[in-house]
């Protein structure tokens, strides 16, 4: 039996959804991520990489997401945050089989503690008018890192997310195992909707497929980058720091507590809201460089622990 042959019997035996499928393993024969129903693969949904994509899916994604935003910061600037439905359906959905989960969890965020988590930043957007993205909870609440934003977004996006699935085992000539009700986020109400949808199984376990190209390990905005990236090369300009390194720069600043770059993101940036801006500008050029998307080798290696190429 060769390499190849001996991992697609592995890949069975951990039931990839490619081998559900009857397809080769590797993400150069499909559009989705192929994860396995066992344990989550630690992937995540990026927003970012969601505005990139140049597909209907994509697209229609985005213009969710920007009135998801829309409606979250419209709340949190009319005194509307105790009240607001933005986090109704602020749970953890387990169909995508990604994020830092074992598969069989599901208590993720509840409404009441998604409220909770953002009331710092709901006081920060009274302050700084420019905070305005999705993005930026990641960048000024510390705690809300890639396996939360990641969370949000399959909330927002289930139904898109049920329409890619349903488009692809259509193709592959599978028929769903049966009905459910799901909510999503809705552009025409600006809020969650209930819907009826077909849904699949792999294991007896329901999924949702995720193109591929809106994943990765970690995100490429955070304080630390929008500190380096735009905070410090804006500082240089003013007199006593022009001369310096950035990196020099970085090395030098008080250091209070191990929240510190958190603490100077938003002292800068209530002085100077254009700043976030400037890196609302700047953030899709980080996904521009070369190791900004991963490649199918990369989801390879992510998924199966190797490469598929290296060894067929």
């Amino acid at each position: 039996m060769s390499t190849i042959d001996i991992l697609f019997v592995k890949r069975c035996n951990l039931m990839h959804i490619s081998a559900h499928l009857g397809l080769p393993p590797g993400h150069s024969h499909f559009p989705f991520v192929d994860v396995t129903t066992r344990s989550d693969t630690r992937l995540f949904l990026d927003p970012c990489l969601i505005e990139r994509g140049q597909d209907d899916f994509s697209r229609y994604s985005t213009a969710l997401i920007s009135d998801f935003e829309d409606k979250l910061y419209w709340d949190m600037r009319h005194g509307r945050w105790d009240s607001t439905t933005v986090f109704d359906e602020a749970h953890e959905i387990n169909d995508t089989k990604l994020g830092y989960g074992t598969g069989y969890n599901g208590k993720g965020k509840t409404p009441h503690g998604m409220r909770d988590s953002l009331r710092g930043l709901c006081k920060l957007a009274n302050s700084i008018p420019t905070i305005s993205r999705i993005q930026d909870i990641s960048v000024f609440v510390e705690a809300f890192a890639e396996d939360c934003m990641s969370d949000l977004l399959t909330n927002i996006l289930r139904l898109n997310l049920s329409l890619f699935t349903a488009d692809l085992m259509h193709t592959y000539g599978k028929e769903p195992a049966g009905i459910h009700l799901i909510k999503s986020w809705d552009l025409q109400t600006h809020s969650w909707v209930e819907t009826e949808q077909p849904y699949w199984t792999v294991s007896g376990q329901k999924i949702l497929l995720v193109p591929k190209w809106w994943v990765r390990k970690n995100f490429l905005f955070k304080a630390h980058q929008y500190l380096y990236g735009v905070i410090i090369e804006r500082m240089k300009r003013e007199p006593g720091y022009e001369n310096l390194a950035k990196i020099d720069v970085w090395k030098n600043m008080e250091r209070d507590s191990e929240h510190w770059e958190y603490a100077k993101v938003i002292e800068y940036t209530q002085e100077h809201p254009d700043a976030l801006n400037d890196y609302h500008v700047r953030m899709p050029n980080y996904y521009n460089r070369s190791a900004g998307c991963m490649d199918d080798n990369d989801l390879d290696r992510a998924v199966y622990g190797r490469s598929i190429s290296a060894i067929a």
